[in-house]
């Protein structure tokens, strides 16, 4: 077994985040690793099994997930190995305060949390005889952020929190401003679940009214103090009045008087959905009918929720239980092909590690064991996937990409399907496995036949088993490029700060280091601006085709972007994609990382020592050819 070298990067990373008192080598921790996770084993196994795992985690081919490399091995009370979970509270208020509960006792175990707050009724409804008293959903996602603020779990990890509200909700239109207008629900991000129906209003050209419990609620156009418009949901006008008496008062003396309904387009609020994502980098999409319809859980999950990151869309107190293919490793020495054996391997293996991590597993929850039980859902997903495209001599985003992608990931699915029926075969199928109703699922529809007629033979042991996490500080670890996403440029300054004090240092990314060294052509190095935006989302579009979960991938856009420019694009895949999120460059402000255009002139002074100075990205690419940029 090859074992992985860290670079001095993620040798600090390891030691920092990751390693147990007294480890000093990634060997060492995946040496726990392996005997934690193979101890779900039979006795005669274990040993067998174990091997196999460390050769795994050792070598670097199989990356597992952060919360299983901080927490395998530790004390039973933090044995906690998953990343994230979801909870979707009712509307009571004993709900609402176990939701609270149990997401405090979950980021205090290292989890992330997702909510979808649909089921909260509206702002400005009647709670019992109490007329228009109800706080409404965003109300509840307050409460969250506020505990998330005191929130700190293995090695002072901040809690990671997802608000996600139904496009159909009537406080969605506070829900969009709230964060993004008013600057709270800072440890959320936010996304917007859209249905069929609202994807078909826009392309109708449709006006769009909000319902709750069967009850429709419009737009109302208010004049306060008879000279400042405003608009008030509700459901008639002496509802919609109510409401912004209740509400909408800047001074006790306020008056308001209704001009009218005036409902808004949905292509209007589609629009604002995109200006606000563009602008701020907040609110994504949830494709929450697509995610229902492509996988294989319809018959007995509602699948309402994603985690944080939006990799996994969970049931309330489903879990996200994760590791990935470092697809870096998976190139023979010359770059000729992927090793397909190796990758069949370590797929293989990703399944079964994922499978005994949710028998090792100490859930912060019995309802998370639970729902875990019923459908042994785990995560495979991948890592360095440009590393590999860059390798292999693969333009990123282009014709030959998407042709690629299509059989990478196809044995992926493959080889990830058969060994959850070798499973199932040998342990058991999950808890809530039917034989009819699962081949009757989309996605178990896309399976090859071989592989349908084995799962009605033996059953499968994980409902759904495939996903695309971001793979951020886990890529760093091992030094490949992160999950899906291309390189964030080739050279760059990264803004960090160490003790209240903010430093900045330059980072040239080692592959492209290397390939400069070695003379070897630089074509491919594109980064994450130089991709096009429908680049971007063809390669996702792409892989979502054999992914039975979701997928965590940002579209980058350069800061020259307009929200209009992109509308229309977003338009036009959001059918084929279970969520989208993008981001344009310089959104942030004062960012922690900052692209250098890769010049000539650049490399030069990099080779010099000299400084460099960065610089937003603006969507122009560069080549190293003349050292021109060109379009």
């Amino acid at each position: 077994m090859s074992k992985a070298v860290l670079s001095d990067l993620g040798q600090e990373i390891f030691e920092s985040r990751y390693a147990y008192p007294g480890e000093t080598k990634w060997a060492e921790r995946a040496k726990v690793i392996a005997k934690t996770v193979a101890s779900a084993e039979i006795d005669e196994n274990k040993e067998k099994v174990e091997k196999a795992f460390y050769e795994a985690v050792g070598s670097g081919d199989l990356i597992p997930g952060g919360r299983i490399i901080y927490g395998a091995g530790r004390s039973r009370g933090n044995h906690n190995l998953l990343n994230c979970y979801v909870i979707i509270p009712e509307d009571t208020v004993d709900s609402i305060g176990k939701t609270v509960q149990d997401m405090y006792r979950i980021s205090c175990a290292g989890g992330g949390v997702g909510f979808n707050v649909s089921k909260i009724r509206p702002k400005g409804d009647h709670i019992g005889s109490v007329a228009n008293s109800a706080p409404g959903a965003v109300s509840v996602l307050q409460m969250i952020n506020e505990v998330g603020e005191h929130v700190r779990a293995g090695k002072n990890r901040r809690t990671a929190l997802m608000g996600i509200l139904n496009v159909t909700h009537p406080d969605l239109l506070e829900f969009l401003s709230v964060k993004l207008d008013q600057g709270q629900l800072n440890n959320f991000n936010i996304s917007v679940a859209i249905t069929d129906r609202f994807l078909e209003a826009i392309e109708l050209d449709e006006e769009w009214y909000f319902s709750f419990n069967n009850k429709e609620y419009h737009s109302y156009e208010m004049l306060r103090n008879g000279e400042e418009f405003i608009y008030v949901i509700g459901m008639d006008e002496e509802d919609a009045l109510a409401r912004a008496e209740n509400f909408h008062k800047k001074d006790w003396k306020d008056t308001f008087s209704c001009q009218g309904r005036k409902d808004i387009k949905a292509r209007d609020l589609w629009d604002l959905i995109w200006k606000n994502s563009v602008e701020s980098g907040d609110p994504g999409i949830y494709n929450i009918d697509l995610a229902n319809k492509y996988t294989n859980v319809s018959y007995f999950e509602s699948l309402d929720s994603t985690n944080p990151c939006g990799e996994i869309s969970l049931p309330s107190y489903g879990n996200c239980c994760l590791a990935n293919i470092n697809l870096n490793n998976m190139v023979l020495a010359d770059g000729s092909d992927v090793d397909w054996k190796r990758l069949a391997r370590t797929v293989r293996t990703g399944i079964r590690f994922l499978d005994n991590v949710l028998t090792v597993n100490n859930f912060p929850t019995e309802e998370c064991r639970t729902v875990a039980q019923r459908s042994r859902r785990i995560g495979l997903g991948v890592t360095g996937l440009h590393y590999m495209l860059i390798k292999l001599g693969i333009k990123y985003g282009s014709e030959k990409c998407l042709e690629f992608l299509d059989r990478l990931f196809a044995t992926i699915r493959d080889e990830s399907y058969k060994m959850s029926i070798y499973l199932a075969r040998d342990k058991a199928p999950f808890a809530e496995f039917d034989y009819k109703k699962y081949l009757n699922e989309s996605f178990a529809k896309t399976l090859p036949a071989r592989i349908r007629m084995l799962i009605k033979r033996y059953g499968i042991r994980n409902a759904v088993m495939l996903t695309i996490p971001p793979c951020g500080t886990i890529s760093m670890l091992h030094g490949v490029s992160s999950g899906i996403e291309p390189i964030f440029a080739a050279m760059y300054n990264r803004r960090y700060r160490t003790n209240n004090i903010w430093k900045e240092q330059l980072v040239v990314d080692p592959l492209f280091q290397e390939f400069y060294e070695k003379g070897v052509p630089l074509d491919n190095f594109v980064g994450a601006y130089d991709v096009a935006p429908d680049g971007h989302i063809k390669v996702q579009a792409t892989i979502q085709k054999y992914i039975d979960s979701c997928i965590s991938k940002t579209i980058n856009l350069p800061n020259t972007a307009e929200a209009a420019d992109f509308s229309q694009a977003a338009l036009d895949y959001a059918p084929y994609l279970k969520g989208l999120t993008v981001y344009r460059a310089g959104s942030k402000g004062n960012e922690p990382l900052e692209a250098i255009p890769l010049t000539q002139t650049n490399v030069d002074k990099y080779m010099k020592g000299e400084e460099i100075k960065s610089e937003v990205q603006t969507g122009e690419m560069c080549s190293l050819a003349g050292g021109d940029c060109g379009a």
